[in-house]
């Protein structure tokens, strides 16, 4: 009992001297992909290709001592998927444009040389989703733009989210920081659908890509693969700290 009421006493005495509050702005631009071995395995018809997303929102940090603290973050993040392939010798391309809010409760670690690490988990709540579609030569019964594609996606995906980088004092109260942040989602970002609903959802036009081909293998037949949301990027903040950053 003593070493516990020692312990606390200790920290509670180490948040009272180095307690720092920090608040502002972060953006972060990545390249981000929905992985699925269902779309990965379909060959020349259908090919998932390099893209990039976006992100950007409010961020708030508390350190119980110089080393040690918790964050939370709120952003509006755009996550792209892109595709080409060909159907019956005819090529097309595609994008798959999903919305989310983004709630990062992440655990960090900052060092007196102006390092930090932070990891923890994220919550991404789906806001909304569109596909853009145009064939090679372009088809203006077939090309749309904008097209509504939230069925069959999970309403919300929970992660793991790290990241590194520096901290860079630009005044006594003003910090940017500067790193890497990477994303891996845990949960299905897809949603598996029965066959019925499958067919009923295709003929309405209501799933797109991604949705679409995690219940197709690559022979055509009915068998749904999970997906999963990964992104990595470069991620830069702009904050408002209370405590001074030179003590």
């Amino acid at each position: 009992m003593k070493t516990i009421f020692f312990i606390a006493i200790w920290l509670m005495s180490a948040t009272a001297v180095f307690a720092q509050f920090e608040i502002g702005l972060n953006g972060a631009v990545a390249t981000t992909w929905l992985l699925n071995d269902n779309v990965s395995d379909q060959g020349p018809n259908l090919n998932p290709n390099f893209s990039v997303g976006w992100s950007s929102g409010v961020v708030g940090n508390f350190y119980f001592t110089k080393s040690i603290g918790v964050g939370a973050e709120l952003n509006y993040s755009v996550v792209n998927q892109k595709y080409d392939g060909a159907i019956m010798e005819i090529n097309y391309d595609a994008v798959n444009s999903l919305k989310y809010y983004e709630l990062p409760l992440l655990f960090k670690l900052k060092t007196e040389t102006g390092f930090y690490f932070e990891a923890g988990p994220q919550f991404d709540f789906l806001l909304a989703a569109t596909e853009d579609f145009s064939m090679s030569p372009a088809d203006p019964d077939l090309d749309y733009t904008g097209t509504d594609i939230k069925t069959g996606l999970s309403g919300m995906v929970t992660g793991a989210v790290f990241g590194f980088g520096g901290r860079f004092p630009l005044s006594n109260h003003v910090l940017l920081t500067a790193g890497l942040r990477f994303f891996a989602g845990l949960t299905d970002a897809t949603e598996e659908e029965s066959e019925a609903e499958y067919l009923q959802n295709m003929e309405n036009g209501k799933l797109g890509i991604a949705a679409a081909f995690a219940h197709i293998d690559q022979q055509g037949n009915f068998h749904y693969e999970k997906t999963t949301l990964t992104s990595g990027g470069i991620q830069v903040g702009l904050l408002y700290s209370f405590g001074n950053l030179k003590d």
